[in-house]
């Protein structure tokens, strides 16, 4: 089963209809049965934060709604399932502190970010997105396809 985790940005590409959401669509197919697609709660909130910010209206708003309802959403309570170590592990290569995985450069994420990278790792998903703040993480942590 292929598993997709959709940053926040995807979403925002779904609620305005834009052709780049059509093409993941049909590039990835995201509504067959064979694919699992996600979000974390961090993914949800900056969504909701977005549409506020934004003034967007309710036909915008519904059709984030009646995503969210097809996702499976991950939250990042559960301290048993490795997503507080996959934080700190993602965080710590990204400052290039881990000494057995040097990246050679630091790199400042947003918290969000890391959270949403965790749990792509977590939920063994390949994070798909549209810009460049995951590309340091892809194949050693996560996998990133960005469009």
């Amino acid at each position: 089963m292929r598993r997709y985790l959709l940053d926040t940005n995807i979403l925002v590409h779904y609620a305005r209809k834009s052709p780049l959401y059509q093409q993941i669509e049909v590039k990835e197919n995201l509504t067959d049965t064979d694919c699992l697609p996600m979000i974390s709660v961090i993914t949800q909130g900056e969504i909701f934060s977005l549409a506020t910010q934004r003034g967007w209206g309710s036909i915008k708003i519904q059709a984030i709604q009646n995503l969210l309802a097809k996702l499976i959403i991950i939250d990042i309570n559960s301290s048993d399932s490795g997503l507080l170590q996959a934080y700190a592990n993602i965080d710590s290569f990204s400052k290039n502190k881990l000494s057995d995985k040097p990246l050679g450069y630091s790199i400042k994420m947003g918290k969000n970010d890391l959270w949403i990278a965790a749990t792509a790792f977590v939920a063994n998903a390949t994070l798909l997105t549209t810009d460049g703040d995951f590309d340091h993480l892809n194949g050693t942590y996560i996998a990133v396809k960005k469009y």
